[in-house]
């Protein structure tokens, strides 16, 4: 699934491709994640991005990959359009630490409007970079929705689409051709798979108990 097939996540079902790693078009890969989270609600996922703060709380979500965590611009506990600075290992300390940052922004950016609004779904989507780079190199969604034993995440992650951070503007296809073939490889993506997974994985497993302890909203 390219970036431009995104509409796709609201249909009903699944996807041939839901979980893994897989070269696109171009030179550009796509990494998925699927997580089954029994007893949490998408709601609570959106909760969860407005709640998490510092390293902290950043270690609960993956206590050996996570190593810094900050936002810049978020108020109230409100992420779209806030960035999280971030630094994390891939995988574990086998690979090298990444620093980046995450810009979040509105889902109707990427969906289309009036049927992601029907679909009660929440998407938790950004741009995603190395914080010194002038550039982001890739588009990332978390697309949850709800089911009768409580929500799934469908993570997607398109790397190798480059654009000018202050702009937004494309960087020059010939240009991004060449910085893919630097910079992707199986290798990063199989970590990002792998990072994704577990993060996730570690999420659905406390999200319930501390949703409901800081909240205390009890339904489902």
């Amino acid at each position: 699934m390219e970036f431009e097939d995104c509409n796709l996540l609201l249909d009903p079902g699944y996807l041939p491709f839901e979980s893994g790693y897989k070269d696109l078009a171009a030179g550009k890969k796509l990494v998925a994640a699927l997580t089954r989270m029994p007893g949490c609600r998408a709601r609570m996922v959106h909760w969860w991005f407005g709640w998490l703060g510092g390293i902290e709380q950043y270690k609960l979500w993956h206590p050996r990959d996570h190593v810094a965590s900050a936002w810049v611009n978020r108020v109230d506990g409100n992420y779209i359009g806030t960035s999280h600075v971030v630094s994390e290992y891939l995988a574990g300390p086998t690979g090298p630490v990444y620093d980046l940052t995450i810009d979040f922004h509105h889902p109707h950016e990427i969906f289309d409007k009036k049927r992601y609004d029907r679909s009660g779904a929440v998407a938790v989507c950004a741009r995603i970079g190395d914080q010194d780079a002038p550039v982001h190199v890739g588009r990332m969604c978390h697309f949850v929705r709800d089911t009768d034993y409580g929500c799934e995440m469908r993570s997607r992650f398109w790397l190798g689409i480059l654009a000018d951070k202050k702009t937004g503007e494309s960087v020059p296809e010939h240009v991004a051709v060449e910085a893919r073939k630097r910079q992707l490889n199986d290798d990063f993506t199989r970590r990002l798979h792998q990072h994704a997974t577990e993060e996730m994985g570690y999420l659905a497993e406390i999200l319930p108990v501390l949703y409901r302890r800081y909240t205390g909203d009890t339904t489902f």
